[in-house]
């Protein structure tokens, strides 16, 4: 055996060895170089499928054999399967194979007939016969266009007998000449086939772009199928948008993709069924356009969605294909554009998006994806179908797969799932902002980037939320792909401390930038200081490093604004300058600094000093890992010195979740910790928006939170985070659950009860009410009591109710 595994190695063509119950494939050196596998790689049947579209293992089902044609890498080569009962190669590794003996390697045939893997045999098709195939698609590429030009006089001249223009007809002659047209219409049909055909292979299309309208020619193809349609008793229904859509595309090619794709549709669909065809484009995102054709026929399985498109005789035992989607595809991708196919019990609908002007860049695309680019998975949560097609092709074009939602319950359902490495939600999807803060703290999701789309110059909330960026519409193809890539980058380091760098010269931040990065850490940095604020509230950094001296606002200005602001208070600083003075160096820690290096300094001090300062800010922050928060004794500290200032007049709010350990019960304590975490980021974040500077935010512990605000603004605080809390806890229950209102499950004496959606308790105590800390604690406590004695979300103050938001009491 090992010397026919020698020989195997040996041989110019591929070859490929596949058992039903094994993964692992084994391939000779030949066949690495197809596929451009190295050759001490591991390759396995989901390998084949994810990155060269090449399905070994649904071949071994196969009863006989079977010779197609298939494309690698974009080399076409002929591929022979034959099936085998018993073992070739048993073992999961190449090297023990060739390592084995006759008696491991072989085993007897299976008794029942079963098959139990294949061969695989790949070899080049010769450009010899390339060439004669070439030869063979232009003579019947010359018949179909020789035949369409008589043809179409034909069908020209029996539309105007039966419009009436040469004369009144009887009803015999007129029911003759519609059989004669819809026989031209056939005729068509065939005609278009046989050139989808006899193209070249898809590596080979070549385009002659011209400017063109997408809605025009839509309508042009549309008109051509009524006619057979209509024999099948289906209506065709067609929505342009609102403007003309002017792309540069080959108007010769682009045409027969979409008489294709409704030429399929009519052949599946029921009869008296519908086909919807949608042109739409611009101005939901630029310098894009797409159509979708969709049939109420049966639906295709998802696991035959990508083989529908392949060229070969796998593609065509594929029920409901019809003819031309490979080379459809093929077309598509050659203009800068992706061709899909979504299925469901309702139908199927086909969409292709394209470039309105795509560059030599996007042309080629196609075969660096094919080449095996590394994709992620991206959900996109957009109630806008056209905006979600059209963002969901320029995804695809860049090797990405996406999966799409077009509502929150579906959005959350499916990212629980499926872990996107990017969600992108659009503002205007219902409850959106609600959404991405789940996203961001839900723990089955919140290690996905988030990126907002928003309709307008704003989208503060979503950024607070816990989007990592926004992109404003219309969308901007270039834009947005750099976008993406970015906040992939840095989902891949998620678990990395971020470091913000703020300065105006060019040169020190991409020197900081560069160094840092090259040591784990994920960076961003600003150029302008009065655009730190809105980007450190996007990227949370645990450091920032600030420049001293720059326009507008110096870094000590900055460092002011920084710690006044209560969602960036605990951020450590870091200055940065030349000036290497004592009295500046005292100044900036007057100023917060946790550091300050003078310039010009080398990697190993910048990297040391910033590691230093995370790790002291680490131990810290150890009484509330969770939230970040400041601990007990920073919350007494602060509560005490506050007794003593009489300058501002304060209330001491203690808040308090309802049925959590319920929840902890029945969903598991890392849900229950995303709770824990949305309820201090939302506090944080109603406190900046309500409060004033220099209020404070402490987490005790568990689900127990402090927070210090004037007493001027204490109620609109309060009442505005119970409204918050409610619009957004519902998120963190399943669909059933939340329709109830409740969850059963055992109480802490074991005794099962149904408990409520968890909601919130505020007792908020006026400081110039109490004269220690101690009594403090103790009218919170009856505050809280109160408070836990109202169904819902509830608000009191110095022992009086003034918000009750009540639900449906659980039984």
């Amino acid at each position: 055996m090992s010397a026919l595994l020698r020989a195997l190695e040996l041989m110019s063509d591929g070859v490929l060895v596949v058992e039903a119950a094994e993964p692992h494939v084994w391939m000779n050196l030949a066949a690495r170089r197809i596929f451009g596998v190295e050759p001490q790689t591991a390759v396995t049947t989901t390998v084949l499928k994810e990155r060269f579209s090449f399905y070994p293992q649904e071949l071994v089902a196969s009863a006989g054999e079977i010779r197609e044609e298939v494309a690698i890498n974009g080399v076409r080569f002929e591929s022979v399967v034959t099936p085998f009962q018993g073992a070739v190669v048993s073992r999961t590794s190449e090297a023990a194979a060739r390592a084995a003996t006759d008696a491991d390697v072989v085993r007897a045939p299976s008794t029942d007939g079963t098959i139990d893997g294949a061969i695989i045999v790949l070899r080049a098709i010769d450009t010899s016969v390339r060439a004669i195939e070439r030869k063979r698609a232009e003579v019947a590429s010359e018949l179909a266009h020789d035949l369409r030009s008589p043809l179409t006089s034909i069908a020209g001249a029996i539309e105007l007998v039966t419009s009436g223009y040469a004369g009144e007809l009887s009803p015999k002659q007129l029911q003759y000449l519609d059989m004669a047209k819809i026989a031209a219409n056939k005729m068509t049909q065939l005609l278009d086939t046989l050139s989808e055909q006899t193209r070249t292979p898809p590596a080979q299309i070549t385009l002659v772009p011209i400017a063109m309208d997408l809605a025009h020619l839509a309508k042009d193809v549309v008109s051509r199928f009524r006619d057979v349609a209509a024999n099948k008793e289906v209506r065709v229904d067609v929505e342009l948008a609102a403007h003309s859509l002017p792309i540069h595309g080959d108007p010769g090619q682009l045409s027969q993709v979409l008489g294709n794709l409704l030429s399929n549709a009519i052949k599946f669909a029921p009869r008296g069924g519908r086909i919807s065809i949608d042109v739409f484009g611009p101005p939901v995102v630029a310098d894009a356009v797409g159509v979708s054709v969709a049939n109420a026929g049966e639906p295709i399985p998802a696991a035959e969605r990508e083989r529908i498109f392949e060229t070969g005789a796998a593609a065509r035992r594929v029920a409901g294909t019809g003819l031309g989607l490979g080379i459809s595809r093929a077309i598509v991708e050659a203009h800068g554009g992706r061709i899909w196919v979504d299925s469901s019990e309702s139908g199927t609908k086909f969409i292709l998006t394209l470039p309105a002007r795509p560059t030599k860049a996007q042309a080629s695309l196609a075969t660096h994806v094919q080449a095996g680019a590394e994709t992620a998975r991206v959900l996109i949560v957009d109630d806008d179908r056209h905006r979600a097609y059209l963002t969901k092709g320029m995804l695809m074009a860049a090797g990405h797969k996406v999966d799409v939602a077009h509502d929150a319950e579906s959005a959350l359902a499916t990212a629980r799932h499926e872990r996107h490495a990017l969600i992108i939600v659009a503002a205007m999807v219902d409850s959106a902002t609600a959404l991405i803060s789940t996203f961001d703290h839900d723990p089955d999701t919140r290690k996905s980037a988030i990126l907002a789309i928003v309709d307008g110059p704003t989208g503060g909330d979503m950024l607070l939320a816990g989007a990592k960026d926004i992109l404003q519409l219309p969308l901007r193809p270039t834009e947005f792909r750099e976008t993406c890539e970015r906040l992939l980058r840095e989902s891949a380091q998620a678990e990395a401390p971020r470091i913000l760098i703020v300065d105006d010269d060019d040169a020190a931040r991409a020197i900081c930038r560069e160094v840092l990065s090259s040591h784990g850490y994920a960076v961003r940095d600003v150029a302008k200081p009065e655009l730190a604020i809105a980007e450190a509230r996007r990227f949370r950094p645990d450091v920032i490093l600030l420049d001293v001296i720059m326009p507008g606002i110096d870094g000590f200005g900055l460092a002011e604004r920084i710690h006044a602001d209560p969602v960036l208070s605990l951020t450590t600083l870091v200055f940065v300058s030349a000036r290497s003075e004592t009295a500046d160096k005292v100044r900036a820690f007057r100023f917060g600094a946790e550091d300050y290096i003078v310039k010009p300094f080398d990697a190993a001090e910048l990297t040391a000093r910033v590691g230093k300062c995370i790790e002291r800010k680490t131990r810290e922050i150890g009484a509330s890992p969770t939230t970040q928060l400041p601990g007990a004794d920073a919350i007494e500290a602060e509560v005490d010195r506050r007794l003593t200032d009489t300058t501002r007049q304060t209330v001491c709010c203690y808040l308090d979740l309802d049925n959590l350990k319920a929840y902890n019960d029945y969903y598991g304590y890392a849900k229950a910790d995303g709770v824990i975490r949305q309820t201090a980021d939302l506090i944080r974040d109603m406190v900046s928006r309500h409060g004033s500077p220099g209020d404070f935010v402490g987490h005790i512990a568990g689900d127990d939170f402090v927070f210090l605000c004037d007493a001027a603004r204490a109620d609109e605080l309060c009442i505005a985070i119970c409204e918050r809390f409610d619009h957004v806890i519902p998120l963190y229950y399943n669909k059933e659950d939340r329709a109830r209102g409740y969850i059963e499950t055992k109480d802490r004496w074991g005794v099962m009860r149904k408990f409520q959606t968890i909601s919130v308790s505020i007792a908020a105590v006026s400081l110039s009410a109490v004269d220690s800390f101690a009594n403090l604690a103790t009218a919170a406590a009856t505050g809280k009591s109160i408070a836990k004695a109202i169904n819902g979300s509830a608000y009191v103050r110095d022992g009086e109710p003034l918000l009750a938001h009540r639900r449906p009491t659980a039984q």
